[in-house]
């Protein structure tokens, strides 16, 4: 597989806990192109994820690689092999969905003889269905209108696109009436128009899509908003639907984030983000087969979309263009990642001339140390930038920081910023916003391009010790973010949440940061540790580790500088992301955080 169908075939958009709930499960699988790739997804999450999902594909295998069709959670079958299944867990029938017909009443029959086989398993099996459908099944749309579930337009004639709108309400209708009497329970998807790069599904975009990547004109036809949903988010649905997320015999649409636009908006996306290439011209016409669709209720479910149309239409004209090695979505931070990534840089040498100064050890952390070893400088997608230090460092850096800084830099702690409630320190650039979602509601506090300053702490030496010194950990810093951005604690555990809430509600908030940071630091006077763990960062989930892997320095390039990092690099990053050789998935690399107030100010004129 490519990297365009690595990226949906990990999911990357669908939750961990939600793919966990498919473990050792089997899936029947039967359509045409859509089922194929959902086989592929459900194999890559068996095999490269440990998820043990067992795949049966309802058709001849030959359309498979031959990687796939060799894995021992694969496995095909034909129409008449289907009596002979006697266990299931679910079936998926992607049908007609995103098919055209050649020969209506060929695809009729056969999707009838399919709708009846898959029907009588189900009834055998017990096993829930899962069907997907799409927006033609609401007939001819009206102009400017959006179509929630239970709402439909008239047939208003008989030519093959109005065949194809029936055939869908058949399959539906079938499936409807087998449910009933056949007592399984029946989940429908309607998805708005699916894109997905390399997936070999259809589209009306490709050819548009394919000279854009090319910069060749082309012509887009113009007509009523229609809906579109990326491959992922398709994906995402029917894990939900599969693990009982969604509610069993009801139907929702799927789309998109915003992704509900005219061919106008299209062309206009397509022209933002490359330029001159996009040399699209609109013209009239009846517009295509298809109609705009309302995705509040599976929303609603707790099912939202997570891929916009804007990164949709970029992984798909990347996946056109000749040369797509090294690639990254292109329309990130709004043209000005650059710009941060250098100002990024200037913390760094800062810094590094400090510590140099003070004799103070530290070490790349994180993402960048990441990119300091796969890339040499930063992550092409990353947004900042982060170090580590030991406890008896980072006290002192904290101790001669601010008098140490240029102008235009600010050293943020709780000592500093008697608003701020962080678990780690910061730098700030002055004159600059960039801020999360969780940050941009505490206008009390400099929320300028940050620069994360971790510590990696001492913990106890046996196995018990660390693991009650990790969940006083957690618990004491859901105690300050919790009261801190006003929330309620939910960690899935109705007792434990609860516990939270109630001490939340009772402590002041600066006596759960006094605890937090006593609780992070309570081993630092203990010899001999032996391990050590990052209380203040994501990594806290992973645990502890062994301190000899931070005992020593040694230098990397990083952007032509020489910077510090752990001797035992290839240990500590195993540690943290597993094979950390391989790259994120393409769609996810729009950087670390998803940024909601950015002003760079004087900066954004860097090179």
């Amino acid at each position: 597989m490519n990297e365009f169908q690595l990226d949906w075939a990990a999911m990357p958009q669908v939750e961990k806990e939600q793919l966990d709930k498919l473990r050792h499960t089997t899936i029947l699988v039967s359509g045409h192109a859509l089922a194929r790739c959902l086989c592929y997804a459900l194999v890559y999450q068996s095999e490269h994820q440990k998820r043990d999902i067992r795949v049966i594909y309802a058709g001849d295998d030959a359309g498979f690689s031959a990687e796939c069709r060799n894995s021992d959670r694969f496995s095909s079958v034909t129409p008449e092999g289907l009596a002979n299944i006697k266990k299931l867990d679910a079936i998926v029938h992607t049908g007609f969905c995103c098919e055209t017909a050649g020969s209506f009443s060929a695809s009729f029959a056969e999707e009838i003889q399919r709708v009846n086989a898959l029907s009588d398993i189900a009834r055998r099996c017990g096993a829930p269905v899962v069907l997907l459908s799409d927006s033609r099944v609401y007939g001819n749309g009206k102009p400017n209108r959006v179509y929630a579930e239970n709402e439909y337009a008239p047939l208003v004639n008989t030519d093959a696109a109005a065949q194809e709108n029936q055939l869908l309400r058949v399959i539906e209708c079938l499936w409807q009436c087998q449910q009933k009497a056949g007592g399984f329970s029946l989940t429908t998807l309607r998805t708005g128009i699916v894109l997905g790069a390399c997936s070999g599904i259809p589209n009306w975009l490709d050819s548009v899509l394919t000279a854009v990547a090319n910069g060749k004109p082309c012509t887009l036809q113009n007509g009523n908003k229609l809906s579109y949903v990326y491959l992922t988010d398709v994906f995402r649905a029917i894990v939900y639907a599969l693990n009982g997320s969604l509610a069993a015999n009801a139907v929702y649409n799927v789309t998109g984030v915003n992704s509900t636009v005219s061919a106008a908006m299209l062309a206009a996306i397509l022209h933002d983000v490359y330029g001159e290439k996009a040399q699209i011209t609109l013209t009239g016409g009846a517009g295509q087969n298809a109609c705009a669709l309302s995705n509040g209720k599976i929303i609603n479910g707790g099912c939202a979309p997570a891929i916009k149309i804007e990164t949709a239409l970029e992984l798909c004209v990347m996946s056109h263009m000749p040369d797509t090695r090294g690639l990254q979505l292109p329309n990130t931070h709004d043209g000005r990642l650059h710009a941060i990534q250098q100002m990024q840089l200037a913390y760094l040498l800062e810094v590094d001339r400090i510590c140099r100064k003070h004799h103070i050890k530290y070490f790349l952390g994180g993402g960048t140390l990441l990119g300091a070893i796969r890339h040499h400088g930063f992550i092409p997608w990353d947004d900042d930038a982060d170090i580590m230090m030991l406890r008896e460092d980072y006290d002192r850096f904290a101790a001669i920081a601010q008098s140490e800084l240029p102008p235009g830099m600010t050293f943020q702690s709780g000592k500093t910023d008697k608003n701020c409630f962080y678990e780690f320190n910061k730098l700030r650039v002055e004159g600059t916003v960039f801020a999360t979602a969780l940050a941009k509601n505490h206008t009390d506090i400099n929320v300028g391009i940050a620069f994360d300053i971790f510590c990696h702490d001492k913990t106890a030496n046996s196995r018990l010790g660390r693991k009650i010194h990790l969940a006083a950990t957690l618990f004491t810093r859901a105690l300050v973010l919790n009261k801190w951005n006003h929330r309620k604690a939910d960690n899935g555990s109705r007792v434990q949440s609860a516990v939270t809430n109630f001490f939340v509600k009772l402590l002041p908030l600066r006596f759960s940061y006094w605890l937090m940071n006593h609780t992070i630091s309570f081993f630092k006077r203990k010899k001999h540790a032996r391990y050590l763990y990052d209380g203040m960062g994501r990594n806290v989930y992973n645990g502890s580790f062994d301190a000899d892997i931070l005992k020593e320095v040694v230098y990397k390039d990083f952007e032509g500088y020489p910077l510090p990092v752990p001797k035992r690099y290839d240990e500590y990053l195993t540690f943290l992301y597993g094979d950390y050789r391989e790259l994120a998935p393409l769609s996810t690399r729009l950087g670390c955080h998803e940024i909601l107030l950015c002003d760079i100010g004087k900066y954004d004129s860097l090179p």
